[in-house]
């Protein structure tokens, strides 16, 4: 499956983290078997990290339709299980029912939320936060990535104990 391709073809790149060259190529590297998603938007991303694992959990705050066609046209509605949520709290009582070796956050983009997203998942040891940039609107999370000592790499910051 050519994830890529397909989001390429579909104008699914913009705002997605699959559009980051380094993005892509983070995975070919890792092993992981279950993966935390803060952030899923139109679920390209997801669909993407789905054929490094065997299983994601993707949580948002909004449910956008779009994704779940990209999920069918792919083949991929069995390993992606997705919660709309009203806050962390919420996420919290998921992921406390389930065991997970990998988080990926791309979420809000203010300093707080992203803190607070990494305390929720940063137990599993690996996290990859999206939008690390040094842009104006990607502060807070370049600051936080800055302050736990995650490798930045463009525009991705890889955590990991």
């Amino acid at each position: 499956m050519d994830v890529y391709g397909y989001a390429k073809e579909n104008n699914l790149l913009k705002g997605s983290a699959i559009q980051n060259p380094e993005f892509r190529e983070f995975f070919k590297n890792i092993k992981i078997k279950t993966i935390v998603e803060i952030g899923t938007f139109r679920g390209i991303s997801s669909a993407y990290m789905a054929q490094f694992a065997k299983t994601i959990f993707t949580f948002d705050i909004v449910n956008y339709k779009a994704k779940y066609k990209v999920w069918e046209d792919l083949g991929l509605t069995n390993k992606i299980h997705y919660y709309t949520v009203k806050n962390s709290n919420e996420i919290k009582q998921v992921l406390d029912k389930i065991k997970f070796d990998f988080a990926f956050i791309d979420d809000d983009h203010q300093y707080e939320t992203v803190k607070e997203n990494f305390k929720l998942v940063s137990n599993c040891g690996k996290v990859l936060l999206h939008d690390t940039a040094k842009l104006k609107k990607f502060a807070g999370v370049r600051k936080f990535a800055d302050e736990i000592g995650a490798e930045i790499i463009g525009n991705i910051g890889y955590w990991h104990k």
